[in-house]
C-alpha cells in the first residue's frame, strides 16, 4: 500500500511538472506571435509600443482609423489596438495598461459606442486573445466580472485550452517559428471592403441605465488616470450610419456624459461623430456601425483636423 501511495504521488508529480511545462510552453509562443490575434497586444502589454497615438477600442477601433491615412497628414505614429466584441470591461483590460506604460504612447483615443456600453452577457468574448497575459494584474482583475471560472486559467495549467486546442498548438507550433506573413493589419488597422446593403441584424436595442452609469464610472476612472499619468486622453463616439438611430435607445445620455467628463479636465477631450456628414452615405459603410474602407478613409481626414487641434492646445497649455 505504502509503495503505491508513494507511485501515484511520484505519477502525480510528474504530470503535473509536464503540464506545467506544456503550459508555459504554450504562453511563451503565444507571446511572441506576430498575427493578427497577438501582435498588437504583445506590444501593448510588454510596453514595446514606440507610437505616439494609440487608437483603443472595439472593433470600431481597428476598423474606423486608418493609420495610413492618419500618419501621412499628420506625421504622427500611431497604431490600433482593438478588440472584436469588446464591451467597456473588455476595454479597460486595455486602456488602463496603456495608460500606466512607460512606453512612448503620449495620447490615448478610446473609441466607444452605445453597444460597447451594454455589458456583454456571454462571458469574454474571444478569451483565448487574453491566454498570454492572465498574469498580468490589470487584465485579469478586469476581465473577472464576466468570468467567474477565470481563476481557473490564471492558475490550472492547459485548463484554460480547454476548447481551444489549436491555440495550445499554434503556441507550442509557434516556439519553433512564426511568420509577418500571418499579419494582415497594418498597425492595428484593417478596412471593410464591402459595401452595405442597408439591411439591419437587429430590430432595436436598448442600453440599461445600470451599464451606462456603470461604464460612464469607467471612463471617468480612465481619465483620471491619465491625469495621474500625464497622457491626454481623447473619448471618440464613432460614426453609426443614421438608420442606427431608430434602433439604439441610450444614445443621448452616454454622448451627454460624455460631455461632462471631458467639461471636468484640461487633458481629456470628447469628439461626437454622431453628426458626421458621412453617417448618411450608404456607400460608406459595412453596416450600420461599422464603415467600410472607402469610409474609413475620409472619417480618418475629418479626425486628423480634429485631433491636430486638439494636440495643439494640448501642447500651449
Amino acid at each position: 500500500m505504502k509503495r503505491f501511495i508513494i507511485h501515484t504521488a511520484l505519477f502525480v508529480t510528474v504530470l503535473s511538472v509536464v503540464f506545467l511545462v506544456l503550459d508555459m510552453l504554450a504562453l511563451r509562443g503565444l507571446s511572441t506571435l506576430n498575427d493578427d490575434d497577438y501582435k498588437d497586444l504583445n506590444l501593448l502589454y510588454d510596453q514595446k509600443l514606440d507610437e505616439k497615438l494609440l487608437v483603443l477600442g472595439s472593433s470600431r477601433a481597428w476598423n474606423h482609423f486608418d493609420v495610413k491615412e492618419i500618419e501621412s497628414l499628420t506625421n504622427l505614429k500611431t497604431r490600433v489596438v482593438g478588440l472584436s466584441g469588446a464591451d467597456y470591461i473588455m476595454q479597460r483590460a486595455l486602456w488602463e495598461p496603456a495608460i500606466s506604460s512607460q512606453d512612448n504612447v503620449e495620447c490615448i483615443v478610446h473609441v466607444i459606442g452605445a453597444l460597447e456600453f451594454s455589458k456583454r452577457n456571454d462571458g469574454i468574448f474571444k478569451k483565448y486573445k487574453f491566454f498570454p497575459y492572465l498574469k498580468n494584474e490589470a487584465v485579469f482583475s478586469n476581465l473577472k466580472p464576466l468570468d467567474e471560472n477565470l481563476w481557473k486559467d490564471r492558475y490550472v495549467p492547459l485548463y484554460k485550452f480547454h476548447g481551444y486546442y489549436k491555440y495550445a498548438l499554434k503556441g507550442w507550433m509557434s516556439n519553433v517559428s512564426h511568420s509577418e506573413d500571418d499579419y494582415t493589419k497594418y498597425k492595428g488597422f484593417r478596412a471593410f471592403e464591402s459595401v452595405w446593403d442597408g439591411n439591419i441584424a437587429i430590430e432595436s436595442k436598448t442600453i440599461s441605465e445600470a451599464d451606462i452609469n456603470n461604464a460612464t464610472t469607467y471612463i471617468e476612472e480612465e481619465a483620471e488616470m491619465a491625469k495621474e499619468f500625464g497622457k491626454v486622453l481623447c473619448v471618440v463616439y464613432a460614426p453609426e450610419h443614421d438608420s442606427a438611430n431608430d434602433i439604439i435607445e441610450g444614445k443621448e445620455k452616454i454622448l451627454t456624459n460624455m460631455e461632462v467628463i471631458a467639461s471636468k479636465y484640461n487633458h481629456v477631450y470628447f469628439l461626437d461623430y454622431t453628426n458626421w456628414y458621412g453617417n448618411s452615405k450608404i456607400d460608406w459603410f459595412h453596416n450600420a456601425t461599422h464603415l467600410n474602407a472607402e469610409g474609413s478613409k475620409v472619417f480618418s481626414q475629418t479626425f486628423v483636423g480634429d485631433i491636430l487641434k486638439i494636440l495643439k492646445r494640448t501642447n500651449q497649455n
